[in-house]
């Protein structure tokens, strides 16, 4: 056996999320949820979002629609997790 054989890694399926802001929330006030209730979030409307793979921020990003396919929410990258600001 090859121990200094490399793994392709380019084909394996990696799920991302995009945060769009956090809460802090007793069980109390979660438990009370009811249909339309608003939740004020951390970020503003134009803040960006993070993208993550599990907990890892790996890019930063801003939510845009697409006219052309009926407002498709769509993801634009702003820039890696590692960039300066």
């Amino acid at each position: 056996m090859d121990l200094h054989q490399t793994v392709v890694t380019d084909n394996i399926p990696v799920e991302i999320s995009v945060r769009i802001g956090r809460r802090r929330m007793t069980v109390a006030e979660l438990s009370g949820l009811k249909e339309d209730d608003v939740l004020p979030l951390d970020q503003g409307v134009g803040d960006h979002v993070e993208i993550c793979v599990g907990d890892h921020v790996i890019a930063y990003g801003e939510l845009v629609a697409d006219d052309d396919d009926g407002g498709r929410l769509m993801l634009r990258i702003v820039r890696a997790a590692g960039e300066a600001a």
